[in-house]
This record gives structure tokens, sequence and C-alpha cells, in this order.
């Protein structure tokens, strides 16, 4: 129901065009009657409603005065204007402040029931039109922050990003993932409730705790709440979230009995690196398994806080041996060997929840190794790596636990073994595609994409044989062939811009002159003064 508020200083008025009102065969209530503007803006405070039917002539605040407060106050409400003098002046007051219709007393039934039929029909417009663009703006907004953290997002669409209301600029990015601990809810509560409900309060809680102090933001996926976490260049910055999600932490668990993990990657200091410091959030997360949940877990950092838990890392003996482990070449050999650790920690442990969590601990080895090589989906076979842990855990046989490890140590070495003659041609895969199609949308996650391998792997692949990261390498062949566009065509530099993969001139401007030294059309006048000398 709408509701409308009936203004006017003679009482029997106010009751008479009550009853009117309440006779109409529209979702209309009246919420209430004042004497005088005054008394009015007092009740639109309490009552909120969606129309006001007002006189002129009333005494403290008139009509005018009080469609003029309305309007400036209350730009949704809207208003009709009564009067009993056909005054062409108060006519045009009324309109000029925004009154919906202006009408004559006595009131004529049909001519109020017309007024009234055009402002419900207006309100149903713009009800309908905010109940789909809202979703649409809310979900463009999570898909382009998704597409941010997976590097499905070019570094250079700050357009589309500004479009959606996203702002990233120049600060440094921690990514923190916060995950309920289905442990802390009864399966029935759980099941009664909808899961998504405890994410949204547990999101609620990021933006109450964590995002007022900072700008950020959050958005729900895959049954977690992600936070990106802007800041600027403060050496107490990372210190200070961790403080903060140790409070979301404490404080979910006092109101509601619950408890959550959170885990926070390493700072991102551009939005081309922001997917390595998700993938390290999502790495520190699932150590809750081995360190018990109900904490703040931080991937290993130069910065560390002695009142974080850091994932363990393996002896440097144990690393060795699961680097000795996937090198052989013998599957026999790896299943002895697998046998032969199993054995040595059972007989220098004597705790089976100490031996399942170095067992997790090599697991969680095994899939790091797996996201380098981009070969997860294929090794875990469709599943996850929280379900591989949960597995371990399940099992109290030494034998058993011996034979799980043989054939996931042995699946991964197959994998390794046959992606191993494909890395060394991926970063050559991706230049030559670069050049072929450097007009073209390219995105880190894309090419990782197209040659199989992990975002993050990929671009330390460019460092690592380039000596140049994976946006200076598109950089200088998309300015490689703007150049020979300059200086051997008349196209537009509009044209080459967009012919070149850039955004607009203005960020081909910017890159080129960051480049050369000179904007485009500089370049190109000094090229052609050096052929053509006077």
């Amino acid at each position: 129901m709408h509701k409308v508020l009936v203004v006017d200083d003679e009482m029997i008025f106010r009751k008479g065009l009550r009853h009117l009102i309440q006779g109409f065969d529209l979702k209309w209530e009246v919420c209430g009657e004042a004497k005088d503007g005054m008394e009015a803006l007092e009740m639109i405070r309490a009552h909120q409603p969606e129309l006001v039917i007002t006189d002129i002539r009333m005494p403290r605040m008139d009509g005018i005065q009080l469609q003029a407060a309305v309007a400036e106050q209350y730009p949704d409400i809207r208003c009709i204007v009564l009067s009993g003098y056909d005054d062409f002046e108060y006519a045009r007051s009324s309109i000029r402040s925004g009154a919906r219709d202006y009408l004559l007393k006595p009131v004529q039934k049909d001519e109020l029931y017309a007024a009234m039929t055009r402002i419900d029909t207006e309100l149903a417009s713009r009800e309908a039109v905010r109940s789909v663009s809202k979703p649409a703006e809310q979900l463009m907004r999570q898909q382009l922050l998704s597409g941010i953290v997976h590097g499905r997002v070019a570094y250079d669409a700050a357009e589309l990003l500004e479009e959606a209301g996203l702002s990233f600029d120049s600060k440094k990015v921690y990514c923190l993932i916060a995950q309920l601990d289905r442990s802390s809810v009864a399966e029935q509560r759980y099941h009664q409730n909808d899961p998504e409900l405890f994410l949204l309060y547990i999101q609620q809680l990021v933006r109450e705790i964590i995002l007022t102090d900072w700008h950020g933001y959050t958005f729900m996926e895959q049954h977690r709440v992600v936070t990106l976490i802007q800041t600027e260049h403060s050496e107490d910055a990372e210190v200070r979230i961790r403080q903060q999600a140790g409070q979301l932490v404490r404080t979910i668990k006092r109101l509601s009995q619950l408890t959550i993990t959170v885990g926070i990657g390493r700072e991102a200091i551009d939005l081309e690196s922001v997917p390595r410091s998700y993938r390290e959030a999502e790495v520190a997360l699932l150590y809750r398994l081995t360190t018990g949940g109900d904490r703040v877990l931080v991937y290993p950092s130069s910065a560390e806080s002695s009142q974080s838990v850091h994932p363990v890392r393996l002896p440097a003996a144990d690393r060795h041996f699961l680097e000795q482990l996937l090198s052989q070449a013998d599957g026999g050999q790896l299943s002895r060997q697998v046998q032969e650790f199993i054995d040595r920690l059972c007989r220098q442990i004597s705790q089976p929840q100490i031996v399942q969590q170095q067992i997790s601990r090599i697991m969680m080895e095994c899939y790091e190794i797996a996201l380098d090589y981009g070969i997860v989906e294929d090794w875990l076979q469709g599943g996850d790596i929280g379900h591989t842990l949960q597995e371990v855990w399940m099992i109290n046989d030494r034998q058993e636990l011996a034979d799980y490890c043989t054939a996931q140590l042995y699946a991964l070495y197959q994998l390794i073994r046959h992606r191993e003659g494909h890395v060394t041609h991926a970063v050559d895969q991706v230049v030559e595609y670069m050049e072929e199609h450097y007009a073209e949308p390219i995105t880190l996650g894309l090419m990782a994409e197209k040659v199989y391998l992990n975002a993050s792997y990929l671009s330390s692949l460019f460092k690592t044989r380039l000596g140049r990261s994976f946006i200076e390498v598109l950089t200088d062949i998309r300015i490689r062939e703007a150049i020979r566009r300059l200086v051997h065509t008349d196209e537009k530099i509009s044209g080459i811009a967009i012919e070149t993969g850039f955004v607009n001139i203005r960020h081909f401007n910017r890159v080129f002159k960051a480049e050369t030294q000179m904007t485009p059309k500089q370049y190109r006048e000094h090229r052609r003064s050096l052929s053509n000398p006077v």
C-alpha cells in the first residue's frame, strides 16, 4: 500500500478527503492528517508517505512553502495542491515547485481519482525500474570483482570499472577471504536456513568492522565472502588489516556462536597482481584443515606478525623428499618411498593427528605445485583440495594412508611430466598470439587459459624467460605497431590507437609518451622531419 498525507487547516475538509480516498479502488491509505505545513513536515518524517495532498492557504506554513520544503528534503514524494481560488499565480507557483496536479476546491471525486491514478502509475514504473536496475548493477559489479581476482579483467579497463562504480587508484590491494566454519553450525540449523544468509551476515560485519576504515569492495563467491581492501602506502596497513580480521572473527563468534576462518594474501601493488593475492588468500584459508578454524591465516610474507597463524612449511628434508618423489620415473619406486616415509613418521610421532597434519601439508605442497603448472582440475579430477584433505583426516590405517598418498603423488607426477614439455613453449605461444591479435582485448587470465597454465605462473614465466612482465611485452608490441603506422601511413592517430588495442586516444597518448617521451603527434612530425629535411 502507498501512503498519503492529507494537509488542510479545516478538519471537516480533511475528514471528507480521507473518506474520498478510502472509497477509491486504489492501493492508497491515509497515514495521517496535518493542519498546517509545520505539522505536516513532522508527520512526513515519521511516516514517509509517497504522496502529500495539501491546501494552499494555511497558518504558520502554507502549501506553497510546504511543497518547496518537501521538494528539497524529500524529492521522491509527490504533491497534489488544492485551492479554493482559481488563481493563475498559485497554480504557476505550485507547478514550478514540482506539484503533480493543481485541483480546485471543492474537489471533484473523478478529478482526484484521475490524479492519484497517474501518481500510482508513476510509482509503479519507478519501482519496476529500480527492481530491474539495482540487481543488474549489483550483478555487474560482482562479475567485475570476480573477474579482477581471477585475472579476467583487462589491466587497462579503467572506464569499465568506473562505469560500475569501482575505483582502483594506484593503491596497494589486499585480498581477504572469509569462510564459515561448518563445524560451528549444527547440521539442522545450517539446512533450515538459506546458507547464503550466513554469508550475508559475514559480509555485513566485514563492511562494519573493516570497510569503515578502508576503501574497498566485498562480494560473495563459492560460499565465501571475498574482500578487496585498498590501502595507501602505509607501513602499518598490513598489521591493521590483520588486527581487524581478528576482530571480525571474534565479533562473529560473540554475536552468533558461529566461527569463521579468514585467509589473507600478500599485498598486490597493482590490478594485475590482485589474482596472486587472491590465490594466496585461498591457500592460507585451506590451512584451516591442519591448524583448525576460528582464526586468521596469513600467507607468508616479509612482514610477519607474531599474532598471525601462518601456514606451516615442511622441514627442508621433507620438502626435498617430495621433490625427489615427483622426479621418479618408476611408479613402484615412488610407492616404496611413500611407504617408508609414512612408516618413519609413525615411528617418530606418537599422535595420529600429527601424522595426518604432516600428510596434509604434503598434499598442500602438491596443490601449490599443481596450481603453478595449471593442472589442479586434472589432478583433483574436478574436485577440490578441501575434499582431498578431508580424506586424509578420515584415514586411520597406515597402509591405507600410504596407498592414498601414493595414488595422489603418482597422478601429479604423470601430469607434471606431460605438462613440462608444454610449459617451455607457453611464453612463445603467448607472444606470437599478442603479435597477431594486438588489436583485440588481451589479459593475463585469457592468455593463461589459452595455454592451460595458472595466470600467476604464466606471469612468472614471462619474467623468468624474457626478463619483462606480461604487460611490458604486450605494451611493447602495441607501441611498435603504432610507431610503424605513424611513420609509414597517414592514418588518423585516433584510428591507430584503436587498431593497436588501446582503449581510447587518452590512454594511447599516455602510454606512448611514457615509452617514447613524445606524444604520437610529436613522434610522427619528428620522424617526418628527419625524412624530409628543409
